[in-house]
């Protein structure tokens, strides 16, 4: 992406800082974010952008945005993505994930300027989902792919990925926060729990190559990437730490699974290798079916190891 205006909704958040990080040199960035403190931090660090406050859920200052800036590239970070708050607050859920997408695509179709790109962050919960967050994210994937199917000068693409190393609220700073204040001791849900894994350069890494594709309007692209086991990750952090430290089994919650998919057998028979990446398509294009599953794809405890020191987490 260079010489392009971008528009990151919800970029204050850790991927928008990353987005931002890799594309301001070559760009004008303006992040819209509902987050007065977070807007305060991030203009330390790059001053040279441009932040308004908004909220998906206001149509107004998403039209406002639109018609002001004039973005070349929208790219919709916004999410309520904890899977217990969703869980206790589904209405919250569906109003800032899926009505949130559908007040920005409403938006984009009478806005003044003509947008070259639009661009939709999802989630792996999306994939068979048992979870108010993850059948929100299902339900815009599919607002997404209607729109596709009705455009022919907007590009629009769909990115689906696992969880996001240190991630705000996510399980690896939790347990660095217990082991800084002197944990000896971690708790787990379960012990066969695992998740897909990867890092906010990989994330980016992925959506620069759906907004690049030929093939990749209208479609989700998801990253060929390996899960790992939450015990081993707790004992790799543990050992960082220089501690023995005790599993404490405390149950699943509310809403979680045990594994997590990306992509669904039924979705198999519709998904495209693509190398490095998979597409999801609306064409049949097999008739064997298979699943890419956290479970499947795990790391030894060995690899886990030197996935966490290579990428700085320890």
């Amino acid at each position: 992406m260079k010489n392009k205006v971008i528009l990151i909704i919800g970029g204050t958040g850790a991927l928008g800082k990353t987005l931002t990080r890799r594309y301001y040199e070559d760009n004008k960035i303006i992040i819209l974010s509902r987050d007065e403190h977070k807007h305060v931090h991030m203009k330390r660090e790059f001053p040279m952008l441009t932040y308004d406050i908004g909220d998906v859920k206001d149509k107004d200052s998403l039209l406002q945005a639109l018609n002001e800036y004039k973005p070349n590239i929208v790219i919709n970070t916004a999410a309520l993505k904890h899977v217990p708050i969703c869980e206790s607050n589904p209405y919250e859920s569906v109003k800032t994930n899926i009505i949130g997408h559908k007040n920005l695509i409403d938006c984009i179709t009478v806005c003044n300027h003509q947008i070259d790109t639009l661009m939709f962050i999802s989630t792996d919960k999306a994939c068979s989902p048992i979870n108010v967050y993850g059948q929100c994210k299902a339900i815009s994937e599919r607002l997404y792919v209607d729109f596709a199917n009705k455009q022919k000068d907007i590009k629009v693409c769909l990115c689906r990925y696992g969880n996001v190393l240190e991630s705000t609220g996510s399980v690896i700073p939790f347990f660095k926060q217990l082991l800084n204040n002197g944990a000896t001791s971690l708790p787990i849900t379960h012990k066969d729990m695992t998740r897909f894994l990867l890092t906010l350069d990989e994330a980016v890494n992925l959506i620069e190559w759906s907004y690049s594709h030929p093939e990749s309007h209208g479609n989700i692209v998801i990253p060929k990437i390996k899960a790992l086991k939450i015990t081993d990750i707790a004992k790799s952090l543990g050992k960082a730490y220089g501690r023995n430290i005790s599993l404490e089994y405390v149950g699943v919650r509310p809403g979680e699974k045990l594994h997590e998919a990306m992509i669904s057998e039924t979705e198999s028979f519709r998904t495209k290798d693509h190398g490095q990446y998979y597409m999801i398509t609306d064409n049949i294009l097999g008739d064997i079916g298979w699943q890419f599953s956290s479970d499947k794809s795990l790391m030894k405890p060995e690899e886990t190891d030197k996935f966490l020191y290579k990428t700085k987490v320890i």
